[in-house]
């Protein structure tokens, strides 16, 4: 696999996580009820976001190139 696309599957997973991150907290400090919860979210919403977050972030961190025996 090239560098390039391991790169860039690296900065997705932990881009989109951070995304993931800031969505979950965001849900916990709006109260569900008022203007501010535009996306709309719920308390399910928010512990997707969590669980979606970690795995992401986690997989990002943890994907390293493979070095190929030569």
């Amino acid at each position: 696999m090239p560098q390039s696309t391991i790169a860039g599957a690296r900065a997705f997973l932990i881009g989109g996580g951070g995304i993931y991150a800031v969505l979950w907290i965001y849900g916990l400090l709006i109260d569900k009820d008022s203007a501010a919860n535009f996306v709309p979210l719920n308390n399910a919403d928010d512990w997707l976001h969590f669980v979606l977050a970690v795995a992401m972030i986690a997989l990002g961190v943890l994907l390293v190139p493979r070095r190929r025996a030569v």
